[in-house]
């Protein structure tokens, strides 16, 4: 699950619009008479966003007719603005062209201009991110709350260090840098993890959504790896470029369509 932004071209457009009126149509009809046959008209397909690499960074996962950002911690809509101590996200960086809807399901994109101050706006967090310090905060949360939490009794240290170890010998197929969380705790990675640089108690991350889990857990502050860095600084370059190929699209076709979802 994540925000997701694509491109469209004004006849892919067109073509969706198409789709998305002979499906109304369709089931129009079937509700008004669920008896009657299917209609036999083949129906217009729908178009999917081409997707168009980065010319800096092919191999990325953004590119130059779709962005996305993860609900997780890593998404960049969370890591950049913990990176950088400023709310400087997607919504933001797109604000010259979105204005301040919360959600822009569809923007018809006509206006070279603004999309320079989008494109220097990515830019500059792209620098911002390239400038910091990238710290970020993490939970010691076990996955459903202390409530549910699978060891018996809160356990001592040498019970903390031997079940990391079972979880070594458990994952030793597949060791990596990666982390995860059980109902026992998380797992930061068994190669080199997280830097690590301070620890306080804080709140729950699952109490604002779940008051009966409102309860206290350690919460880390950590430095993000140069490699990690790296990568949000591409994605922020990467939105630079999106709005070069919209660019392009309008000056072609007069105008581009950019859809939000998520």
């Amino acid at each position: 699950m994540g925000l997701d932004i694509y491109l469209y071209t004004n006849d892919e457009q067109q073509s969706n619009d198409a789709y998305e009126k002979a499906s109304e149509e369709y089931w129009q009809v079937w509700s008004d008479k669920p008896d009657s046959p299917e209609k036999t008209a083949a129906k217009p397909k729908y178009q999917s966003s081409v997707d168009v690499p980065s010319k800096k960074y092919p191999d990325h996962l953004f590119n130059r007719r779709y962005l996305r950002s993860s609900y997780n911690e890593g998404g960049f809509n969370r890591a950049v603005p913990d990176m950088v101590g400023k709310n400087h996200d997607l919504y933001w960086i797109f604000e010259p062209v979105i204005g301040s809807n919360p959600e822009p399901y569809h923007t018809v994109l006509t206006n070279p201009t603004a999309l320079e101050r989008v494109k220097q706006r990515a830019l500059n967090v792209a620098q911002d991110i390239r400038d910091s310090d990238p710290l970020r905060t993490t939970t010691a949360d076990c996955m459903l709350g202390q409530r549910e939490h699978q060891w018996q009794q809160l356990p001592t240290e040498d019970e903390v260090l031997a079940w990391y170890r079972e979880e070594q010998k458990r994952e030793r197929n597949q060791l990596s840098d990666g982390g995860y969380t059980t109902a026992k705790g998380t797992i930061f990675g068994f190669g080199k993890g997280i830097e690590i640089l301070a620890a306080t108690l804080g709140r729950n991350s699952l109490g604002a959504i779940l008051p009966g889990l409102n309860q206290s857990t350690a919460v880390l502050v950590y430095r993000m790896d140069e490699e990690t860095k790296q990568s949000y600084i591409q994605s922020a370059e990467i939105v630079a470029e999106f709005c070069d190929e919209a660019s392009e699209l309008i000056r072609k076709d007069g105008s581009a369509h950019m859809h939000w979802s998520g």
